[in-house]
């Protein structure tokens, strides 16, 4: 039966070797291969290290539009049947998936796309099996006050469904600490995902938000309890003046907001346009030395896929097949593009930059 790893092996040629290895690439076939061959099509992403190490980590889109979240649900059981997932994490995340579906649960109603990531060659010698989990809310801030203690209050519930089975249960200081990144965030500004990272053990909850300013963001940390958290604001400016939108990645803990702030910078013009700008800041991540040469050239290779020829006969059989019964209007190309690059900003080290490269059959 295929497997996600067949539909990602014809990207492959096409990074470079100075992106990501050999070796790594190898470690993310190991964990592809468990993943049901209905997420093939992708998205995808490889979040990729811009320090001299050619290795990355994995993460795979699950969409609702496409029922990907059945197969999700059934993962282990009717699809693939392997022993790395038989685990309390890929437990937890069939539950979630099974919620999803179900019709009468919060998060069949809120969310829309889930994103598995794997903690594959970046911070661990091993592959992990199981994933961190990303799901989206969509929640936007409104303006009237009562409007946004009532609103929020809701998608906190809807956030406490999914982290209550992801995390086993999600602690009340957390919760609480979770409530107020809600409740307090500027009206029009959104939150887009929150994070249950499982594969690290922590109880961590990352939350990914939209839509502030560099102002804003200073004033939102500031009211979450955090300070002095960035010594290298100044340069984080610089980086917000080369891209079209900068969002913010915060990690909950049990004390409170973590002092690691991400910074995730989005552009949003056509792909040549944004291929220049991100040469641009990835010109200044080099001046940094948060970037290698090496990384940056490489980096913009495996992203000018736009002109190339492709071998459909490295494509899947499935695919293939697929792609001749829609003719004209099936899947013809495979495209990998600058998703995004985040910016990390921890105390006590340098700041440390990562590219998310996005695959995707068309």
């Amino acid at each position: 039966m295929n497997s996600y790893a067949e539909y990602l092996r014809p990207f492959l040629p096409y990074i470079p070797s100075d992106l990501i290895s050999a070796q790594c690439f190898d470690r993310v076939l190991s964990v592809a291969q468990h993943l049901p061959a209905a997420l093939g099509i992708g998205p995808f992403m490889f979040e990729c290290s811009l320090d001299g190490r050619p290795a990355a980590d994995f993460s795979v889109a699950v969409m609702a539009s496409r029922d990907d979240h059945a197969a999700l649900s059934r993962l282990g059981s009717t699809d693939i049947t392997t022993p790395p997932l038989d685990n309390p994490g890929w437990t937890r995340i069939r539950q979630f998936a099974r919620s999803w579906v179900d019709g009468s649960s919060l998060l069949s109603h809120t969310v829309e796309e889930v994103w598995l990531e794997f903690d594959v060659c970046l911070a661990r010698d091993t592959p992990v099996n199981t994933p961190s989990v990303f799901f989206s809310l969509g929640y936007q801030s409104p303006q009237e006050p009562a409007l946004r203690r009532r609103l929020s209050r809701q998608y906190v519930r809807v956030a406490k469904e999914g982290l209550d089975i992801l995390e086993g249960r999600t602690s009340p200081v957390t919760l609480s600490t979770l409530a107020e990144c809600f409740h307090i965030l500027p009206a029009f500004a959104r939150i887009l995902f929150l994070g249950a990272m499982i594969s690290r053990g922590t109880g961590t909850i990352r939350v990914v938000a939209s839509g502030l300013s560099l102002e804003d963001i200073v004033r939102y940390l500031e009211r979450l309890g955090l300070q002095k958290f960035a010594r290298h604001l100044p340069l984080i400016a610089d980086i917000s003046d080369l891209t079209d939108h900068l969002w913010l990645a915060i990690d909950i803990e049990e004390t409170g907001v973590a002092p690691r702030i991400g910074f995730e910078c989005y552009n949003s013009t056509a792909q040549s346009e944004n291929n220049r700008k991100w040469a641009d800041l990835l010109d200044l991540f080099v001046g940094m030395s948060i970037c290698t040469d090496r990384k940056r050239n490489a980096l913009l290779g495996a992203a000018d896929m736009s002109n190339r020829e492709f071998d459909e006969l490295a494509w899947p059989e499935s695919l293939r097949r697929v792609s001749k019964i829609l003719g004209p209007a099936g899947f013809n190309r495979i495209g990998l593009h600058i998703h995004h690059i985040k910016v990390i900003d921890r105390p006590g080290v340098p700041l440390e930059a990562k590219a998310y490269l996005y695959g995707s059959y068309r």
